[in-house]
């Protein structure tokens, strides 16, 4: 069902969202977004459903009527590029706090995850388009499991929905809104170089700091260390099993089930 872009609106407290644009299926709301010509920056793209909706990787991301996929549109400033990053980052905290208000317990997962008892129900994925040598957009693309009531086989043990956890259906409206405005809450210090409030919020609730971890890089190299920070640049801090500490920008995070506690 078509979502009530009225009342979504009423219920923005925020200046950085300027237009919300509904399609009824996309093959991804991030596509939409990095290809559309005339765009302006708090540009919000809903799609009620993904025909080819993605995660980090490449890897698929489920995504029918029931759950919530959008895109915002953002063009920060030229001299904040190196902490693009950052907006992924903002992006989970702003799903995390409106999931809270639901009274559901969850946890971040860097770089772009929302986890409920180690089963994913959110993800982002921002990608940014160039014109030239300049940064055109940064799209921030966010995928939230809602309304569903089942998953594929092949992601039940790994995927869950706010309606699962709740017993009871989600008010896509409201939900979207509550992101909407953290998001933009998060972003205004982006932009004053309030970074650090960011960072240290994140680190507040995100679980894996100080667990050991299996990490795999972009280059196929795999290691065990310890989380132990979050660069202002969104980079996490990994200490190395022979003590090394190193900053990586993107990764695949396993957590190890011994430092697990739920």
């Amino acid at each position: 069902m078509k979502p009530d872009i009225k009342v979504i609106k009423r219920k923005l407290d925020n200046s950085l969202i300027t237009k919300i644009k509904y399609y009824d299926s996309v093959t991804s709301t991030n596509k939409v977004a990095m290809e559309l010509e005339e765009v302006e920056e708090g540009m919000v793209i809903i799609g009620g459903e993904q025909r080819k909706g993605r995660g980090r990787l490449n890897r698929n991301w489920h995504s029918p009527k029931s759950g919530l996929w959008f895109s915002i549109i953002i063009k920060p400033d030229k001299n904040k590029i190196d902490k693009i990053a950052v907006l992924t980052l903002i992006g989970a905290l702003a799903v995390y706090e409106a999931v809270s208000n639901l009274n559901i317990n969850v946890d971040l997962k860097w770089p772009n995850d929302i986890l409920y008892k180690n089963k994913k129900i959110c993800g982002i994925l921002s990608q940014f388009r160039s014109k030239g040598n300049k940064v055109d957009r940064v799209v921030v693309g966010i995928g939230v499991n809602v309304n569903q009531t089942s998953f594929p086989k092949e992601l039940s043990d790994t995927s869950t929905s706010l309606r699962i956890i709740k017993g009871d259906k989600i008010n896509k409206e409201i939900l979207l809104a509550d992101v909407l405005n953290n998001f933009g809450f998060y972003y205004e210090k982006f932009e004053n170089d309030e970074i650090n409030d960011i960072i240290n919020k994140w680190k507040s609730n995100m679980f894996m700091l100080h667990k050991v971890i299996s990490f795999s890089t972009s280059d196929k190299d795999k290691f065990k260390g310890e989380v132990v920070d979050i660069t202002e640049k969104g980079e996490l801090v990994v200490k190395k099993e022979n003590g090394d500490l190193e900053k990586f920008i993107a990764g695949d995070v396993s957590i190890d089930k011994n430092s697990l506690s739920f």
